[in-house]
């Protein structure tokens, strides 16, 4: 095997280059930052030339790309992509299905959604490098991150009210309905089911109406924007409740004006800042993306491998890989959410012992030698 890790500004890169060299697998790196994932000519020209001057056997990148799956395609090369996203961020699902392809998604449900429509897809869950993000911060870094609760993340401010401005009451209001009750099912994700051809027929008729540039909804961008409305809305009510009682930390560029007792940290970054966020503040948030549909989220590994607590929405893998209420804390609902945390807040030893748990559990069982084991296996 000659292989190629194609890389971009996304996480995990340096996980995985330092799991490749544990394995003693030789690898080249190729870094390229598309504006287009999905239409990139210069990008086609000087990759197949690196492809075929390289003669590599086997790229892998993190997420997946349909324009390097189309290159392998045609140069015979095994393609594997490791995803992190829900959803995934192109428009044309058709290249998922390339022979060269192999997907391995973080969310099991995710991968049996697309096996079922001829992807060759698998589940692998995400990893963590605890080396990697140990920092030797000084006191003043420290209590300068240093809170009761924070979340590092978006608000997911959609562009709802616009979208539904132009529709019928009735229509609106089912719409209105699947937000709500999405948001008071933990557990199952409802939308798609939710979303009818009859509902999206009368949406366009509705459209056709006000608009003049022929504008029309589709269902995976119907779905996507009540996934995002529907968790921006918990976590504003989660850090709304929680910041009216105790000092939460927001690192986002998103910011409300209605959250006035949060306060605002910006971006932060993934290697030099993120990891003191989360061992310093008392307790991390995790509020997941609600097409993420079983799977366990980038950010609660992050969070458990720099040291922190973690108290997150019921995910079902999160029962399947961690001793729930020993190492990660699960809530059931918003009211749950505050009593959970007005608890680890007022049980200091608890808590600690809880993240420290949370830790030896990712070193051990979420380390990216085992992962990439599994993706390429010695024969």
């Amino acid at each position: 095997m000659k292989l190629l890790f194609f890389e971009w500004h996304s996480f995990m890169n340096k996980g995985i280059e330092r799991g490749l060299k544990e394995l003693e697998i030789p690898y080249d790196t190729f870094f390229y930052q598309f504006n287009d994932w999905e239409k990139d000519d210069a990008f086609l020209e000087q990759f197949r030339a690196y492809l075929k001057a390289g003669t590599y056997t086997d790229v892998l990148s993190v997420n997946f790309s349909p324009l390097i799956s189309m290159l392998c395609e045609e140069l015979g090369i095994v393609y594997t992509a490791w995803v992190y996203d829900s959803p995934l961020h192109i428009r044309n699902l058709e290249s998922l299905k390339n022979s060269c392809n192999r997907i391995f998604f973080f969310d099991r449900g995710q991968a049996e959604e697309h096996h079922k429509n001829g992807v060759n897809a698998m589940h692998l869950p995400l990893a963590v490098d605890t080396e990697v993000f140990r920092i030797n911060a000084s006191k003043r870094e420290k209590e300068e991150y240093r809170t009761d609760i924070s979340l590092v993340g978006k608000l997911y401010q959609t562009e709802y009210a616009y979208f539904t401005a132009p529709l019928q009451g009735y229509t609106k209001g089912y719409l209105e309905g699947i937000v709500n009750a999405q948001g008071k099912v933990y557990g199952g994700y409802l939308i798609p089911e939710l979303i009818t051809d009859e509902l999206l027929a009368q949406m366009n008729a509705d459209y056709a109406n006000v608009a003049t540039d022929g504008f029309s909804m589709g269902r995976r961008e119907l779905e996507f924007m009540l996934a995002c409305e529907t968790t921006g809305r918990e976590r504003y009510m989660a850090l709304a409740l929680l910041s009216a009682h105790y000092p939460v930390d927001l690192y986002s560029t998103d910011v409300d004006k209605r959250l006035e007792k949060v306060r605002y940290r910006g971006y932060a970054d993934y290697y030099s800042q993120m990891p003191l966020a989360f061992s310093q503040s008392k307790i991390n948030l995790n509020i997941s993306l609600k097409t993420i549909r079983t799977g366990i989220p980038l950010r609660v590994i992050d969070v458990l491998g720099c040291g922190g607590f973690v108290l997150s929405n019921y995910q079902e893998e999160l029962f399947e890989y961690f001793n729930v209420g020993e190492e990660l804390v699960v809530y059931e609902n918003i009211e749950d959410l505050f009593y959970k945390a007005k608890y680890y807040l007022e049980h200091e030893d608890e808590r600690k012992q809880i993240a420290l748990a949370g830790f030896e559990r990712v070193k051990r069982d979420f380390t990216f030698r085992e992962r990439l084991e599994k993706m390429y296996p010695k024969n």
